[in-house]
C-alpha cells in the first residue's frame, strides 16, 4: 500500500508494479480532502532514468506533459543579500582524457586568468 498521491506517490507505483509485477498488489490511498501544493513541481536529471524505467518516451512524455527540460537550480541571496548561485545539472567546460575541465580553469585562475567559470558552462 502506498500512502499518499501526487507525483511521488504515482510515480512510486508505476515503478513498483513495472519492475516487481505481478508479484505485488499495489494500492494507492490518496485524501481528496488534501489539496495540491501549490508551489510547482519539477524533476532533475535522473528523471530519465524513472523514465526509462517505466519504459517511457522522453519526447513524447515532454510534448505530452507540456514540460521543459531543466538546466539549473537559482538560489538567491545565497550566501548573502543579492547573490546569486546556480546549481546546473552538467559540468562546466569540456573535460579532456582523466582531467575534468575545473582543473585546467583552476590552473588558469592561478597563472593570473580572471574568467567566471560560469562563462564556460551551457546550463
Amino acid at each position: 500500500m502506498i500512502v499518499g498521491g501526487g507525483t511521488a506517490g504515482w510515480m512510486s507505483a508505476a515503478l513498483l508494479k513495472r519492475v516487481l509485477g505481478e508479484t505485488v498488489e499495489i494500492e494507492l490511498v490518496e485524501s481528496e480532502e488534501i489539496g495540491i501544493v501549490g508551489v510547482g513541481e519539477a524533476t532533475i536529471p535522473p528523471i530519465q532514468h524513472v523514465n526509462a524505467v517505466l519504459g517511457l518516451d522522453e519526447a513524447e512524455f515532454l510534448r505530452e506533459t507540456r514540460s521543459t527540460i531543466k538546466l539549473a537550480i537559482r538560489f538567491e541571496n545565497w550566501r548573502v543579500p543579492g547573490e546569486l548561485y546556480y546549481h546546473t545539472f552538467g559540468a562546466p567546460g569540456r573535460s579532456q582524457a582523466f582531467c575534468h575541465f575545473h582543473h585546467f580553469w583552476t590552473r588558469a585562475q592561478q597563472a593570473g586568468g580572471d574568467s567566471s567559470l560560469w562563462e564556460y558552462d551551457l546550463n
